[in-house]
C-alpha cells in the first residue's frame, strides 16, 4: 500500500487474515494512522472509510470496481467506485461531540466507532442498534430514546459522517434490476492487500528457489530490482 513497505503489508495481512471483518478494518486503518489498532478503532466509522479510500486511491487510482451479487438474478455485478469522491468526504477527531436539535432541544452525541461495532458484534441487529445509539448518546446501555429523537440522531450521524454510509447504484445487464448496494470500503482495501501479498510471496518463492535468498533478502529489494532479478531468473 502507499508509503508502506512489503514487510508492513505482510504483517497487516497476517494479522487481518485471522480476524473478523470489523477487527480487520481497525487493523487496516492502523496502517494508515501508523499507530496501534485500538487507537484506530477509536475513530468513527465514516472517518475510517474516508481514510481507507484515500489510501486505496493512491495505489489503485481514482476509480476501482467492486463486485456484488445482483439481488434479482444472482449474477455478479462489477460496480464502479469513485474513490476520490469518498476520500474527499469529511473526517472527524476521535470522540468529537456533535449535536442535533429535536423539538427545540439540543441533543448531543458522538459518532459510532469501530470499537463500538466490535462491542456489539454477534448481537441481533435490533439489539446492536439500541446499544450503539445509547453509547453514542452517552445513555445507559440498552436505553432507547424516543423514536423521533433516535431517528433524528441517526440522520444527523449520516449527514456528519457520510463516508460510513456510501451507497452504490447498480443496474444488472441481465435482468435489468436497479439496486442500491452499501459500499464496504475495508473489503476493497483488503482485496488489494491480498493481491499484493500474493504477488510478493510469488516473488519470494521464485527468487529463493533461484538464488537461495531468504524472505528478508527479497523484501529488501526495491520493486524495480526485484523485477529485474525475476526476469534474469526466468
Amino acid at each position: 500500500m502507499a508509503d508502506l513497505g512489503p514487510r508492513e503489508v505482510l504483517v497487516a495481512w497476517e494479522a487481518g487474515s485471522t480476524q473478523d471483518r470489523v477487527r480487520r478494518a481497525a487493523t487496516l486503518l492502523a496502517m494508515v494512522c501508523g499507530g496501534p489498532a485500538d487507537e484506530a478503532a477509536a475513530l468513527d466509522v465514516g472517518t475510517r472509510d474516508v481514510l481507507l479510500a484515500g489510501l486505496l486511491c493512491s495505489v489503485a487510482g481514482t476509480h476501482v470496481p467492486a463486485c456484488a451479487d445482483c439481488p434479482g438474478c444472482g449474477v455478479v455485478l462489477d460496480v464502479p467506485v469513485d474513490l476520490a469522491a469518498v476520500a474527499a468526504l469529511p473526517v472527524h477527531d476521535p470522540g468529537e461531540r456533535l449535536s442535533v436539535v429535536v423539538d427545540g432541544v439540543e441533543v448531543p452525541f458522538r459518532l459510532p466507532t469501530t470499537a463500538d461495532l466490535i462491542a456489539v458484534g454477534g448481537l441481533p441487529a435490533d439489539q446492536a442498534r439500541v446499544l450503539l445509539l445509547a453509547a453514542c448518546l452517552g445513555a445507559e446501555p440498552g436505553t432507547m430514546p424516543e423514536r423521533e429523537t433516535g431517528a433524528a440522531v441517526e440522520a444527523a450521524m449520516e449527514q456528519a459522517a457520510p463516508g460510513g454510509a456510501v451507497d452504490l447504484i447498480a443496474r444488472c445487464a441481465d435482468c435489468g434490476l436497479e439496486s442500491v448496494l452499501p459500499l464496504d470500503m475495508p473489503a476493497l482495501v483488503w482485496a488489494e492487500i491480498e493481491a499484493q501479498v500474493s504477488a510478493l510471496l510469488q516473488d519470494v518463492h521464485a527468487l529463493a528457489a533461484s538464488y537461495g535468498w531468504t524472505e528478508a533478502d527479497v523484501l529488501e529489494l526495491s520493486p524495480r530490482r526485484r523485477a529485474l532479478y525475476l526476469a534474469m531468473a526466468g
